[in-house]
């Protein structure tokens, strides 16, 4: 009987709206609701709460069972949304802190789950998370980069990242190195400049803040340590900047300040993330960079994610514009050839095997020789590995 009422209530509501007030009576709602509920109807339930709700009858349970829906679609961003409203009653509500949690960390938001963390079922909270400080991630990645043009030796890039947690502070922590050959008659202060070696260590620190449920703190140091023949270069590139997450979107804005090659620079950039699905099937990130470095130039990156299988992403991306001593990914990485970028496109596989994450991935960039007119073409490859504490 109770199977035959649920499709007759359905077939109302499909067919007729219900008229609004006549039809929805909180008994009624909550009876229907939980009926669909138990019987694991996602999508109508879905559906037949926010007509309830369009006709006036919204509370708490109704709320606290969308959410579940939501979260079991795979729509974590609605099961955000309809947890928040169950929170505006009743702010100590577990449930709904453990269901923000976990939907935030299935929409690759680690850091701003954490803030449910304190609200949680001591049985729901995860080992990692107790414990005052903890290691979360240690990784590699390699790149190398080839190019036909003899003047340009291929190129090597490595770097090793640890990613560990203090109290409320997220780090992510890198040591890098870049390893060239370059030939280049032009420079004619640097000794031997028909055989350069470009040795360049790195060190990078990045730290995460949550300020609350939506905005976050950021802040990085980047250092280069750059020798070039004769030349030594002490390179510090300072980045802050803030960070809203909404449910559907996310926006960034942040400004890098700092030296390269003895010469000041200045970077400001604006970024949005968007999750139309509410989930990381389909993403997409797009970045405006607007530079001072003795001229302005503005460049524009875009990213965009689709989920091919449970455990595979593909990443395309796109940096528009010439550019030279630019910085992207949260001042990660820093493009100071002496050689201008004119293009720079490419495309990465993600594989995650549970707590291993692979990475694989091409870069098409086309340059400019230093001081002329001459193009040629550099490629890269480059793999990497996380291990997912």
């Amino acid at each position: 009987m109770r199977a035959l009422l649920i499709i007759l209530v359905w077939v109302l509501c499909i067919q007729t709206g219900l008229r609004a007030q006549e039809a929805f009576s909180y008994a009624q709602t909550d009876s229907v609701s939980y009926a669909l509920y138990e019987k694991a109807a996602w999508k109508p339930l879905l559906q037949y709460g926010k007509q309830a709700i369009a006709a006036g009858q919204d509370f708490l349970l109704l709320r606290q069972r969308m959410g579940y829906a939501a979260f079991m679609l795979g729509r974590y961003s609605e099961a955000i949304s309809q947890y928040e409203k169950v929170l505006k009653e009743d702010k100590y509500n577990q449930t709904a802190h453990t269901y923000l949690y976990w939907s935030r960390v299935n929409l690759n938001q680690p850091e701003m789950a954490r803030a449910e963390i304190k609200y949680m079922g001591a049985a729901d909270i995860p080992l990692l998370q107790k414990k005052s400080s903890s290691i979360y991630a240690v990784g590699a990645e390699f790149s190398r980069k080839q190019t036909k043009l003899t003047e340009r030796g291929n190129a090597t890039y490595s770097r090793l990242l640890l990613g560990a947690r203090v109290g409320e502070v997220y780090m992510d922590q890198s040591v890098a190195f870049y390893r060239q050959t370059i030939s280049e008659p032009l420079l004619t202060t640097v000794n031997n400049n028909d055989h350069i070696s470009i040795n360049q260590a790195e060190y990078y620190n990045r730290i995460h803040i949550n300020l609350n449920r939506h905005w976050q703190a950021k802040a990085a140091w980047h250092y280069l340590y750059t020798p070039f023949n004769n030349f030594r270069y002490n390179n510090n590139l300072l980045l802050a900047g803030v960070k809203y997450y909404n449910n559907y979107f996310d926006v960034q804005a942040d400004v890098v300040l700092g030296k390269l090659t003895d010469t000041a620079m200045q970077q400001y950039n604006l970024q949005l993330g968007v999750y139309p699905l509410g989930n990381m099937k389909l993403y997409s990130f797009s970045t405006a960079m607007l530079r001072q470095q003795q001229s302005t130039s503005i460049n524009i990156k875009q990213v965009l994610g689709l989920q091919l299988s449970p455990a595979i992403w593909v990443e395309g991306h796109i940096t528009a514009g010439r550019f030279h001593n630019l910085v992207e990914n949260g001042a990660l990485y820093v493009y100071h050839a002496i050689d201008p970028n004119l293009s720079k496109a490419g495309a990465t596989a993600y594989f995650n095997l549970k707590h291993i994450l692979l990475q694989a991935g091409y870069t098409y960039e086309k340059r400019e020789l230093y001081a002329t007119t001459n193009t040629y073409t550099q490629h890269s490859i480059t793999g990497g590995i996380i291990w997912k504490l």
